[in-house]
């Protein structure tokens, strides 16, 4: 084999332990950052959730309000918003209630794995 040759396949075989370490190097990067990313994707997806309710209950109190004014024998309801209506993936039920002369709201979110987070109050 000549030197012009030999060069070659030196040059080949550096170039491919190079590869092999930035892959691996990569590889461990994105093995460590990876995870924590998709657990602040999570809890960033549970405030808007959280934040969603709060909005919904704040509505749906409103909403009952004016219900009540327009028709004095309202009393309450319930209904749900599943994800054709709002940008979540899960269900929002809300039910409102008129108990001792005021308007309850709860707000109750079920995700596609069955986790749930329920905001409620006056």
């Amino acid at each position: 084999m000549d030197t012009k040759s030999q060069n070659t396949l030196e040059r080949r075989g550096a170039a491919l332990i190079i590869a092999i370490v930035l892959l691996a190097v990569l590889g461990i990067v994105a093995g460590t950052v990876l995870p924590q990313l998709l657990r602040d994707r999570r809890e960033l997806r549970w405030e808007l959730v959280r934040e969603q309710s709060v909005r919904l209950h704040d509505d749906a109190l409103r909403n009952a309000e004016a219900k009540r004014k327009a028709d004095p024998a309202f009393s309450g309801e319930t209904f749900a918003l599943g994800s054709e209506h709002q940008p979540f993936a899960g269900t929002f039920q809300i039910t409102t209630r008129f108990e001792n002369d005021l308007f309850t709201a709860e707000v109750e979110y079920a995700d596609e794995q069955g986790r749930r987070i329920r905001f409620s109050g006056r």
